[in-house]
């Protein structure tokens, strides 16, 4: 990146901070949203595709909860197999749009080949600046974009704009 670069990311975090700061002024509120979901894939897919397409997911999310390309807040996923494989997942974590973290666990990495044709999901978005309804919307539309049914699993879901104590 260069120095200009630089300079625009650094004025644009600052006016978000600005933003931030002014309003815990009126609130200390954040928007916490959590979500599981089970997603069976419209047709298989591998490891990779499914990553790339867990990738698009987050930064779809992320694009559509950041002010000026910033995120106030964190967006994470954990996709993994359904039992008995649960052993298997991947952690996906976005803070900027320009970077997604990545974990997967070391049996993801060796599936290459193994087919995938549906995962448990879970999203957790802690966001400021957004109401819940706004979060909820922006997940689920992402949702419909991973090729496949969405299904809701029981006892699992939980929403609500709460308290966040800073420092």
């Amino acid at each position: 990146m260069n120095s200009n670069a630089n300079s625009v990311l650094a004025t644009q975090v600052m006016a978000s901070l600005l933003r931030l700061r002014r309003s815990f002024a009126v609130s200390r509120d954040a928007t916490v949203f959590s979500q599981t979901r089970r997603i069976v894939f419209e047709k298989s897919l591998t490891t990779p595709e499914v990553e790339r397409r867990l990738r698009d997911f987050i930064r779809s999310v992320g694009k559509a909860l950041s002010h000026n390309e910033i995120i106030l807040g964190h967006i994470k996923v954990l996709a993994k197999l359904p039992e008995p494989a649960a052993e298997h997942f991947l952690v996906l974590s976005l803070t900027r749009l320009d970077r997604v973290d990545v974990t997967p666990s070391d049996c993801w990495r060796n599936r290459d080949g193994v087919i995938l044709d549906s995962l448990e999901l879970y999203v957790n978005v802690l966001v400021f600046e957004h109401t819940l309804s706004a979060v909820k919307k922006v997940v689920n539309d992402a949702l419909k974009d991973l090729g496949g049914s969405v299904s809701r699993m029981p006892g699992r879901s939980s929403q609500k704009r709460g308290v966040v104590n800073i420092l």
